[in-house]
């Protein structure tokens, strides 16, 4: 602890802000000097727990270690430490236990779960995942055969061993421990922009450093003493503190909301998401599918040599399906053994479409011997019984799985095969002449649309053989049997929650693996396309492997040539065709990125590759299940994740609540915070530059504040008055702009500058108020001379201080109340109630001093006020409390009353001035109309859309 307190002490500012108490305390302000070196040391503290908290909590996910029996040198070693694994181990797995390596499953059944692994969980509990053996190398990494360190192991059978491929930080928790303590940095032009202003303004601080010294003498160390503290004011050791309290101010509004952040920075580059990425299934839609029915392939004899095949009309439910017709019991068959479903605790497991299937039959499994016993369509008879004798398991690259089933009644061996209907659509023979057409027409319409495909091996072949086939071997010669529909629907508040966004000027996006005429489908009933401009589908044409664009409703097809410009469409893409242009046209492909809206069929690498191409320019958010979308929720500058988890590992944000009004939440928060952290920013250097214009004024006259009035700067204004401004609530709605993130921007510096020139104005012009009153002035004017200038605290006995100090409370107060405007991005100024609340306190205790005569509560800080003789000499009551001596011949500052209702008014037209320049330069209707002459809203799209030449009017199979 002691090395992270003293790394921690040796940062930057921590070594400004120890220079800075080592002035104070030479300048004997202790008060302040001890009271900010316990702010201090408290900071680093906390941060230091803060940070091993953290570190322990990583070490406690990331280590694990425990015992496990292994196979060396072909005898096996019981109980040894998972510590001593090392690749090439073979190891035994059990149920019930962590796996604490990466490795690839040679023999047995598993079932695990990956949740602590992806983030990625389902409602009320995590989805288990089926694995299964690998039958060759070159299979060992497709992770249905991979098992990953720090995954639990449900289920094993007891014959399942495992060979280990990787331990320790080299396994995939090992790796996403190291971005966890080592994350991808992240480059924000607010904090690149920060870094140059703290260079700015130490430029200036080191001016005023020398103004500072030369106007006092500059040759003893007193001098130098004082411009560094004049050099002080200007860069407020609060600064950084401040902008870190805005973060978890916001970062605790989030977690009420049920929104989870690992990572507060991150909070305000929400504050600048311009492109909405979202995955579909369970994210854009429900979770669950619901099984629509079945299109039956059906064939007629035309003629003695012709036989016409077709789609049949839809068989809504399992129970449609005619055992009587060959191919309807066929798909009866398909349906209830072409799956991956297991069964725990009376609970089946394995992917959420095969699931709603198997469940749709009826059927019932029987695990020990691979058994699925079909229920029969007459009630009373039993069923038909099928033994699963060989299983190739969904693979992404093939869009398909397939099994060979043993119908036990006649001991025909039948391989079916289950896919994406264009994969089907290109292994099987007898299709219809309008599949793909039908197929699109029912993906146009919402549905998830599978294909199934049938070959019946007979009797006469051996089982043995069947399961030594390749996968490619037993998904050929197939026939198709139908198409299987699932329906899946959007969620309740899925269209409210695209419709805020897009109307918050935020592009919305959607990177999904289904197929792409169901994303469009999706995406229109969800308000990410409009519903009444044609879509342009992007795909591969397989001839050529040209890049070619289909009209979604009319399947017109068009080449990207320079012949006819096509306005007023939407454009959407295919994986192929988005890996085609990526690897050969590139920047054609950064080109067309902000005007396509449907990515589709795209696996889990191009999903990150499609969010890095957005981020190369614009704030790029994703939303996901953090499944097969991990890769793209750790690559976005904000990845959510819709978890049950309250810190998901695969991304800086999560969330239970599994809507996307989170991801809408997330950006008024992020927007509210960023403008918040600008609002404490520019207070905190307005009040350096007004402390340091002040500090230039008493050098000038060798005056000072009282002590008690840098306490009441230093220690309540200041810090109550930042700490009130972080508390400004978000909006309710997005607003159609969004905040700006250059803290060197136009309307920051016209902000900051404007209040500090007027500022300055209107001190110079408190001075030459003060100078033109002969009547009390001219012969008091304050002499140095004869003080010593290191007892800075006898420095304010006079008017020059006192003009000063009535003028800048003033100031100081009324930048917090300015920079609390901005109802955009943040509720209304007056919904701030602390800061209106501290506010109103500072501006009546600085009024009472100001306008009341002599009083005791002045007096303690040296305001109007005097010795007792030279008060009672004025006509005021002889003080009955202690005062200490005035440093000063005439013995008070006790301004007249006239000037001092005159200077109170002067102060308040400060106010308005500053108020003024804010509401209509600033922020109000000057802006808008400079806005509107010279400003030029830049688009992230291109001003044309692909150029597009038809090449076909319709699509021939």
């Amino acid at each position: 602890m002691l090395i992270f307190f003293f790394v921690r002490l040796t940062g930057f500012f921590y070594i400004y802000q120890l220079m800075i108490l080592w002035c104070y305390f030479y300048l004997s302000y202790w008060s302040i000097g001890v009271a900010d070196t316990a702010v201090i040391l408290l900071a680093a503290i906390i941060k230091v727990i803060v940070r091993l908290k953290s570190e322990k909590r990583v070490k406690s996910m990331a280590e694990y270690v425990g015992v496990c029996d292994v196979l060396r040198d072909g005898s096996w070693i019981c109980d040894l430490s998972s510590a001593d694994l090392v690749p090439g181990d073979v190891i035994r797995v059990n149920s019930q236990q962590s796996v604490p390596v990466d490795a690839v499953l040679l023999k047995g059944d598993i079932v695990t779960d990956e949740s602590s692994l992806t983030g990625k969980d389902y409602i009320s509990e995590p989805l288990p995942i089926r694995k299964f053996p690998a039958r060759d190398a070159s299979s060992r990494d497709e992770k249905i055969h991979r098992l990953f360190a720090g995954t639990m192991v449900k289920q094993a059978s007891r014959d399942s061993i495992a060979l280990v491929l990787a331990t320790r930080t080299n396994t995939d928790k090992g790796e996403l421990v190291q971005k966890i303590l080592f994350p991808q940095p992240v480059s924000f032009i607010f904090n690149e922009q920060l870094k140059l202003v703290f260079a700015m303004l130490l430029c200036w601080a080191l001016i005023l450093l020398g103004i500072g010294s030369w106007w006092l003498g500059g040759t003893d160390m007193t001098a130098w003493f004082y411009g560094t503290t004049c050099a002080a004011q200007v860069m407020n050791p609060l600064l950084p503190a401040i902008l870190v309290v805005g973060q978890s101010v916001a970062g605790g509004r989030l977690k009420k909301k049920g929104i989870y952040s690992v990572d507060l920075p991150r909070i305000l580059m929400a504050g600048k998401v311009r492109v909405f990425c979202f995955d579909k299934t369970g994210t854009l839609t429900n979770q669950g599918l619901e099984y629509n029915g079945v299109h039956p392939i059906v064939q007629e004899d035309i003629s003695n040599d012709k036989v016409n095949t077709r789609l049949d009309n839809l068989k809504a439910h399992y129970q449609d399906l005619s055992p009587n017709v060959q191919n309807e019991e066929l798909l009866r068959m398909g349906l209830a053994s072409c799956h991956s479903v297991t069964v725990i605790d009376d609970q089946y497991i394995g992917n959420p479409v095969d699931i709603v299937m198997f469940e749709t039959t009826g059927a019932t499994l029987d695990l020990n011997k691979e058994m699925i016993h079909l229920q029969s369509h007459r009630p009373g008879e039993k069923g038909k019984q099928l033994e699963v004798i060989q299983r190739f398991e969904f693979q992404h690259a093939r869009a398909s799985m397939s099994v060979a089933a043993l119908d036990i009644d006649t001991g025909d061996i039948h391989v079916f095969v289950k896919g994406s209907f264009e994969r089907l659509g290109e292994i099987s023979s007898n299709i219809p002449f309008d599949y793909d057409q039908h197929a699109s027409k029912l993906a146009r319409e919402g549905c998830y649309v599978l294909a199934m495909a049938h070959r019946n091996l007979g009797n006469q072949i051996n089982r043995d053989i069947v399961c030594g086939w390749t996968r490619e071997q037993l998904e050929s010669d197939v026939s198709l049997l139908g198409l299987v529909l699932f329906k899946n629907m959007l969620k309740p508040d899925t269209t409210e929650a695209i419709a805020e966004l897009k109307q918050g000027d935020i592009q919305t996006v959607m990177i999904t693996g289904d197929n792409a005429l169901t994303g469009v489908s999706i995406a229109q009933a969800c308000g990410m396309l409009p519903s009444d401009k044609p879509v342009l589908l992007a795909d591969v044409r397989e001839k050529d492997g040209e890049v070619v664009w289909m009209d979604t409703e009319t399947n017109t097809h068009y080449m990207a040539e320079k012949a006819e410009t096509f306005n007023n469409v939407e454009l959407a893409i295919t994986g192929n065709a988005f890996r085609t242009l990526l690897e050969k046209n590139p920047d054609h492909l950064r080109t067309l990125l902000f005007s396509i809206t449907v990515f589709a069929r795209m696996t889990p690498i191009d999903k990150m590759l499609c969010i890095e191409l957005f981020m190369e320019k614009a704030i790029t958010a994703m939303c996901g299940d953090g499944g097969n979308d991990c890769g793209a929720l750790r690559a976005a500058h904000v990845g959510i994740a819709m978890s049950e988890a309250e810190a998901s590992v695969v991304s800086p944000f999560s969330t239970p609540s599994r809507t996307v009004k989170s991801c809408v939440e997330l950006v008024i928060q992020g927007r509210s915070a960023l403008a918040t952290s600008f609002a404490s920013y520019k207070y905190l250097i307005m009040y350096g530059e007004i402390m340091a214009t002040s500090k230039l004024c008493t050098f000038y006259y060798t005056t000072s504040f009282s002590i008690w009035i840098f306490i009441l700067i230093d220690a309540f204004i200041t810090l109550f008055c930042a700490f009130a401004v972080t508390q400004a609530k978000a909006a309710k709605a997005l607003s159609p702009q969004r905040p700006t993130a250059r803290i060197l921007g136009p309307e920051v510096l016209a902000s900051v500058l404007g209040q500090l020139i007027i500022n300055a104005l209107f001190l110079a012009g408190a001075y030459i108020m003060l100078y033109t009153h002969d009547d009390f002035f001219r012969c008091n004017e304050w002499d140095a001379r004869s003080v010593d200038n290191s007892k800075w605290w006898l420095l304010g006995d006079n008017f020059e201080s006192e003009v000063l100090t009535f003028v800048v409370l003033f100031q100081f107060v009324n930048a917090a109340l300015i920079f609390n405007y901005g109802y955009l991005f943040r509720a209304h100024w007056y919904k701030n109630y602390l800061l209106l609340g501290v506010c109103a306190i500072f501006i009546t205790i600085v009024s009472y001093w100001e306008l009341a005569d002599p009083n005791e509560f002045g007096c303690a800080v040296r305001l109007n006020c005097g010795n007792p003789d030279v008060l009672e000499s004025l006509g005021y009551p002889r003080p009955n409390f202690q005062i200490e001596p005035y440093n000063n011949p005439s013995g008070h500052n006790v301004l007249p009353k006239y000037f001092r209702y005159t200077l109170w008014v002067y102060s308040i037209g400060n106010m308005v001035a500053t108020h003024a320049w804010e509401l209509l330069f600033v922020l109000g209707p000057v802006r808008d109309w400079l806005k509107k002459r010279y400003g030029q809203k830049k688009s992230l799209k291109e001003p044309l859309y692909p150029t597009l030449t038809p090449t076909a009017t319709t699509i021939t199979n």
